[in-house]
């Protein structure tokens, strides 16, 4: 009886999911990304500012590191999906565009994920060092450009324009690179020794003490 209802339900849930468009999908990720990724910047920029001029004291600062580094985990828990989502609703081996996406999608997780780690290793003493902090808060803004072109792109592929051509230098992207298939094995597992190095022989840094 269990196992039925629970077929039923798996069932259901299946239609659930195919009644909404990978495009649907697509759309809903990439705000819930935009949204938190923004929040994460603005909170960074504030603790970058905090660290510097001490208006508000320790708590706020350590409230606004907080903000920043959770909502940072949350947007690095969305890139894959608006980018496996982005993928699903296109042809990727037919659009310049959609290999561009998939290239800085890759580009913009490795950006994020050095943001939570050196958060994670330095802890929120990282804002009492200043070189580390601008060193962070660069990161961060990096990261957070690399979004900026991936959500051009989206435009330019469905509008036909994006609000970067106001700035008059936004690249658009139109040409892809070809890359053969050893090609791109090779780059993979140098990103993964690369990966692998940071993580396990690279000299483990003590938290900051105040």
């Amino acid at each position: 009886m269990v196992a039925l209802r629970t077929r039923s339900f798996a069932a259901e849930l299946r239609g659930w999911v195919v009644m909404v468009a990978a495009a649907t999908l697509h759309a809903f990720s990439t705000e819930l990304l935009v949204g938190s990724m923004t929040f994460s910047v603005l909170a960074t920029m504030l603790c970058l500012g905090e660290s510097f001029m001490e208006k508000f004291g320790a708590n706020v600062l350590r409230s606004l590191d907080s903000a920043a580094y959770f909502s940072a985990i949350f947007s690095l828990c969305c890139i894959p999906i608006v980018a496996l989502t982005g993928n699903a609703a296109g042809d990727a081996s037919s659009s310049p565009y959609l290999v561009n996406k998939m290239l800085l999608s890759g580009l913009c997780l490795g950006l994020w994920i050095g943001v939570i780690h050196g958060r994670y290793t330095l802890g929120p003493e990282l804002w009492q060092n200043r070189k580390m902090s601008i060193f962070h808060a660069i990161l961060v803004g990096l990261g957070y450009g690399t979004a900026a072109m991936l959500g051009s792109i989206g435009s330019l592929m469905t509008r036909g324009e994006t609000v970067g051509d106001l700035i008059g230098i936004w690249p658009h992207l139109e040409s892809a690179p070809s890359l053969s298939f050893g090609t791109s094995i090779t780059l993979a597992l140098l990103s993964l020794i690369a990966l692998l190095v940071v993580i396990f022989v690279q000299p483990k840094g003590e938290k900051m003490r105040s």
